[in-house]
């Protein structure tokens, strides 16, 4: 399989950096199931080895994990171009949804409504549809486009009104590939004070971020969708948090960190974001400025894998590829004519490919396509370390599939 250097990025190197690569099989389960680098691995296991405790104490241990906090959550705002004090940091993705969401609907009336979307994850939909029932509040339905997997922007000009709170966008679905114009969504929020509530997805590999850029009050991103261990950050634009914060006496963003943090986790997930800056050993600077150098470096890697995956798949009628051809986001859900996600997923293991084919976390999508009544879909995606012949592994075994 040859390894080149596509556009900038040194492909071989990057492979360099996980050490299960070269052995194992071609990892294409996307942000679903992303590789963790093997700086992720020590990272944690290092942690590990110190006995971490929570924050807060005098000890040295305690003292150690609150200098990593305040890394974890600089590491994160880069990512974003945000400070550190404004990455509030839990668990789960789900979890801190489920905390801003009973913040922000305390002060919600009869009369207000929510926008959210149907290519919005389970775990951001949940907490808000929960958020707008106890408090009686409207919920209306951003779609897509079924045939381009599209979220077109004129139809927020209906949707929103002096009455909305609040607004969710799904800046890089797994399955779709999906990039909205956030900028245009979030104008038009912000016109009638509506707050914007943008959730990373796929698109942290390929797509240099900015929460400035996009307008979005909110941002949410899970580590491992780009190879971190299982923590996630929800990252406000500045001075949000104390706005919601209605004069508490604890400081922000420790006020909305509820419970125990997963304190062993920490130093992975910088050295998920610091995996992320080194992408291309050419970057220099901060870690922001190499963040934004590494993943342009990278996402042209990856669309021209897209580009040809895109052009080939086409080939093959018996698979249905979840949205439109043409640009996008390098991930896909996918459907097998007479074939159930098991089925696929064991007949490209044979051929060396590994795909996701579990659980999703996109009901709506899944609804939307019909694909839950044939037992749900296969998910794919291509990383910074994807090499072409990769691709065209998963194209075989595609062809296989027929």
């Amino acid at each position: 399989m040859a390894l080149t250097t596509v556009r900038g990025l040194d492909v071989a190197r990057v492979r360099g950096l996980y050490l299960s690569l070269p052995s194992g099989p071609a990892s294409l389960d996307g942000p679903l199931s992303a590789m963790q680098p093997e700086s992720v691995i020590r990272a944690v296991i290092a942690t590990l080895r110190s006995s971490p405790t929570q924050p807060g104490g005098t000890s040295f241990r305690s003292q150690r994990t609150a200098s990593a906090l305040l890394e974890t959550r600089r590491a994160f705002g880069d990512l974003v171009g945000a400070g550190p004090e404004s990455v509030v940091l839990g668990a789960t993705l789900g979890g801190l949804h489920v905390q801003f969401a009973e913040l922000l609907s305390r002060n919600w009336q009869l009369s207000d409504q929510i926008v959210l979307n149907r290519l919005d994850s389970d775990f951001v939909l949940t907490p808000w549809l929960r958020a707008a029932r106890t408090c009686g509040v409207g919920v209306k339905w951003a779609e897509f486009d079924l045939e381009t997997g599209e979220v077109p922007a004129w139809q927020y000009e209906h949707l929103i009104t002096p009455q909305t709170r609040l607004v969710t966008v799904p800046l890089g679905n797994p399955a779709t590939g999906t990039t909205p114009d956030v900028r245009a969504i979030a104008d038009l929020a912000h016109d009638v004070g509506a707050l914007v509530l943008a959730d990373i997805g796929a698109a942290a590999p390929h797509l240099p971020l900015s929460l400035d850029e996009l307008g979005a009050d909110l941002m949410s991103v899970d580590a491992a969708s780009f190879g971190g261990p299982t923590l996630s950050a929800l990252i406000a634009r500045p001075g949000l948090l104390i706005d919601v914060d209605e004069g508490s006496h604890a400081p922000a963003p420790k006020r909305f960190e509820f419970g125990p943090l997963p304190v062993e986790l920490l130093d992975g997930a910088t050295a998920a974001v610091d995996h992320l800056a080194g992408l291309d050993d050419q970057a220099a600077g901060t870690r922001r400025e190499r963040l934004r150098r590494s993943i342009s470096v990278a996402g042209a890697h990856t669309a021209r894998l897209w580009e040809h995956f895109d052009e080939r798949v086409a080939a093959l009628p018996h698979v249905t590829v979840f949205g439109g051809p043409g640009p996008r986001l390098p991930v896909l859900g996918f459907t097998v004519a007479r074939r159930r996600p098991a089925q696929v997923g064991e007949v490209l293991a044979r051929r060396g490919v590994s795909v996701w084919t579990g659980p999703s976390g996109m009901s709506q999508l899944m609804t939307a396509f019909g694909a839950d009544e044939i037992g749900g879909a296969s998910f794919a995606g291509f990383m910074p370390h994807t090499t072409l012949g990769e691709v065209d592994q998963l194209l075989a075994g595609l062809a296989e599939l027929g």
